[in-house]
């Protein structure tokens, strides 16, 4: 008689100390609102690998902060690299770029195969694939980066831990020259709208 007793207590005992429902897990806050991840070339075996690669998060102020974008910022550059006047093209539409459940804008980015394709939409341009996906939201979308010259100059990513400063960051730079030797300014970016 003694014995089911204090099987009784020590169980009744456990099931006072454990709370009925663990806490919630703390709220995911990004250590900077914005890309949080770069990767070059992650994984050079595939049939058309992808070059650059990033990861963004935005913290809840941001994600809540207005409808994002992803643009193509091209511009001429003179001789002594002044820029010129800058045309825009939306690569990556707003629907596409969504709060997650967690209520954060949580997205992969990738740009760009080893090889260029040559005389994208025109002669002389090349042109990169753009790749969108939603972490979460099971959203997704692609498109090109059309550059007005073949010849490139230089070619600059930003990497992890950029931080989305008045409302947009830039993904890449590309300087680019094209056969009559003009020279343009070429920024993939996410941008609040």
């Amino acid at each position: 008689m003694l014995r089911p007793m204090l099987v009784l207590l020590v169980v009744a005992s456990l099931v006072a100390c454990s709370p009925s429902t663990p806490p919630p897990p703390p709220a995911y806050t990004p250590a900077v609102s914005g890309i949080t991840h770069y990767e070059f070339d992650p994984a050079p075996q595939d049939v058309s690998p992808k070059m650059h690669n990033w990861i963004v998060v935005l913290d809840k102020a941001d994600s809540a902060g207005g409808a994002y974008e992803i643009v193509q910022e091209t511009a001429p550059l003179s001789a002594d690299g002044e820029v010129g006047p800058v045309v825009s093209e939306v690569l990556i539409e707003t629907k596409w770029i969504a709060v997650n459940a967690k209520g954060l804008i949580h997205f992969r980015l990738h740009v760009g195969n080893a090889v260029p394709t040559a005389n994208m939409l025109a002669p002389g341009n090349a042109g990169h694939p753009v790749v969108f996906s939603g972490i979460g939201t099971g959203k997704g979308a692609s498109s090109w980066v059309v550059l007005p010259g073949g010849e490139f100059e230089r070619v600059t990513p930003t990497t992890t831990e950029t931080a989305l400063v008045g409302g947009a960051c830039t993904f890449i730079r590309y300087l680019v020259k094209n056969g009559a030797g003009e020279r343009f300014q070429a920024d993939v970016v996410l941008r609040r709208k």
